[in-house]
């Protein structure tokens, strides 16, 4: 396997086709073609299903695709840290972040970062949990701030708890009396959670159980903090939300906490890396500026 094949590969698998691949790349089409056919010559395997309308991944394909990321990653990180030793070369830094670290405390953590690091290429993702992992296993960021039950984590990841976030249940003002309610009077509501085992929609699904609560009959999968905060606040839905995001000022007069007769839940909230990789400067004072941030918050318990 050569470094230019894995980058045709990738590009295929990303853009769908081999045109659109060629474009990303700068190569002609010829050129991607026969590094993909040299690539599987070399692995004896299909990675591919071509048609007219583009190409789709084998389940070799599938595997190759995580397992090539990484490498690539892990050269192109390489090659940074070669070129910042000759003094050469710009920083860069892919982080995802957890729209709850978005309102609290990024700008916090950004304005202290680019302080140090003035021209460094800092890549930021708006990410729930479900989508946050995977890139971090396949080595699209480097480190992801987020609020998580740690034992979901696998043996691959490393998890630097900073702090606790409560989690409330929020509605657009006026939806609800003031309370208190209890968790089963709204179980008829409309709730928005995501699909992750371990995030925030994990904790209260685990709350409800611990409180002998069915679940609700209506749920929205919804991993969009977008889509969350439209529904929750022009409409009827009930969004999960972490207390002190509530007290934002901007927020303040669209949601507002449900009062509950039951205590909220918690979970905490810090830094994932990958155990195998080693951050290089720039994203190790990345992670000091997060750390910085979160732990100046008042309203997140130690």
């Amino acid at each position: 396997m050569k470094n230019n094949q894995l980058r045709a590969f990738v590009a295929v698998a990303e853009h769908g086709t081999i045109r659109a691949a060629a474009r990303s790349l700068a190569l002609s089409q010829t050129a991607v073609t026969k590094s993909l056919r040299e690539l599987e010559l070399d692995l004896q395997l299909a990675l591919l299903h071509r048609s007219p309308q583009g190409v789709r991944l084998t389940d070799a394909g599938q595997e190759l695709l995580r397992r090539a990321k990484l490498i690539l990653s892990g050269l192109d990180e390489a090659r940074a840290a070669m070129q910042g030793l000759r003094g050469q070369g710009t920083p860069r830094v892919n982080a995802a972040v957890t729209p709850a670290f978005s309102m609290l405390c990024l700008q916090e953590a950004l304005a202290r970062f680019r302080a140090r690091y003035p021209d460094a290429r800092l890549g930021i993702r708006d990410a729930f949990l479900s989508q946050l992992l995977p890139m971090l296993r396949d080595g699209s960021i480097d480190i992801a701030v987020t609020a998580l039950l740690p034992d979901v984590l696998g043996a691959d990841l490393a998890f630097e708890p900073l702090g606790r976030l409560t989690i409330a249940l929020s509605a657009r003002p006026g939806r609800f009396g003031p309370g208190p309610h209890g968790l089963e009077d709204l179980r008829d509501e409309v709730w928005l959670l995501d699909e992750s085992r371990g995030g925030i929609s994990e904790a209260v699904r685990q709350w409800l159980i611990r409180h002998q609560v069915p679940a609700p009959r209506q749920v929205i999968e919804c991993p969009s903090s977008l889509a969350a905060l439209i529904l929750s606040t022009q409409g009827d839905a009930i969004a999960p939300v972490p207390l002190p995001v509530l007290s934002l000022p901007w927020l303040m007069p669209l949601s507002k906490e449900i009062s509950l007769r039951e205590p909220l839940p918690s979970l905490p909230i810090g830094l994932v890396v990958r155990k195998d990789s080693r951050l290089d400067a720039a994203a190790n004072w990345f992670a000091e500026c997060a750390r910085l941030a979160i732990k100046a918050l008042p309203t997140v318990g130690k």
